[in-house]
């Protein structure tokens, strides 16, 4: 590792930036770079490990475009690690779905809402096939919990998506403000909450907390001000802030020269 970096125990790990959906505000969208193979991506995984890293968290774009995602996670297991997936849930392979059980991996669906705001925000008909997806998970005895990416107009979502939890026996969910980078930093004038919806925003996932205290797992996750160590598929370790611009190249993870 390069001198003076210190990574965090748990680190998102995005296996590509290539997406079934088109979401108005992903904060990684396809960049037309690699969709690097997986012995590629079993070697920095290793690297990580090998410099103080026990949790690698799945992300991209979407990780289950990758079709050796399961390996992966398999592969994490085998070395006594642990793992994580965030998923817009569109499609999940059966033999994803039983990695994912065998491994005791924790998952997060993405849904925004009511079906026509989801399909809306995400540029795809998907609000379905995410649903059925999150109760198969459910079902299949794997850990589930949901995020929801909140934007200006729409803070009706908390309600919609508590009471969703609710009816599922999901027990935990996070609320992401918008945030202006990838797609998001074109839709800033659509999507950017005002100050005021943001403080509202607080407050009301404040009294969700306590009204459902012991019952749900109720977060609000800004990454607008709490910055996120990030792999990218060029092996690169970035250091993600609330816009792209302000963002730090921290390290690029060496590579063997069997596969440059």
């Amino acid at each position: 590792m390069s001198k003076g970096i210190n990574l965090p125990s748990m680190i998102c790990f995005r296996v590509t930036r290539f997406c079934n959906a088109r979401c108005g505000f992903c904060l990684a969208p396809p960049d037309g770079g690699v969709h690097p193979a997986v012995a590629v991506l079993r070697e920095r995984i290793n690297w990580l490990f090998a410099n103080d890293v026990k949790t690698i968290h799945f992300c991209g774009g979407e990780p289950t475009i990758h079709h050796q995602l399961h390996e992966l996670i398999e592969y994490v297991h085998a070395q006594h690690r642990k793992s994580k997936l965030t998923t817009n849930g569109i499609a999940l392979s059966d033999r994803l779905v039983r990695a994912l059980f065998t491994t005791k991996t924790q998952v997060k669906v993405s849904l925004h809402g009511p079906k026509a705001h989801h399909n809306e925000v995400v540029g795809c008909d998907a609000f379905d096939k995410t649903v059925a997806n999150i109760r198969r998970l459910m079902a299949a005895g794997i850990s589930t919990s949901m995020q929801t990416t909140i934007v200006s107009g729409e803070l009706a979502v908390v309600d919609w998506t508590v009471q969703f939890c609710i009816d599922n026996g999901i027990k935990r969910v996070s609320f992401l403000p918008f945030i202006p980078r990838g797609n998001g930093l074109a839709q800033r004038s659509k999507y950017e909450l005002s100050g005021s919806e943001r403080r509202n925003l607080q407050e009301l996932v404040k009294q969700k907390r306590r009204k459902l205290l012991n019952r749900m797992d109720i977060r609000l996750n800004d990454f607008n001000i709490r910055p996120i160590h990030v792999v990218e598929p060029d092996g690169s370790i970035v250091l993600e802030k609330a816009t792209e611009a302000m963002d730090e190249l921290l390290c690029r993870i060496p590579q063997s020269p069997s596969f440059i």
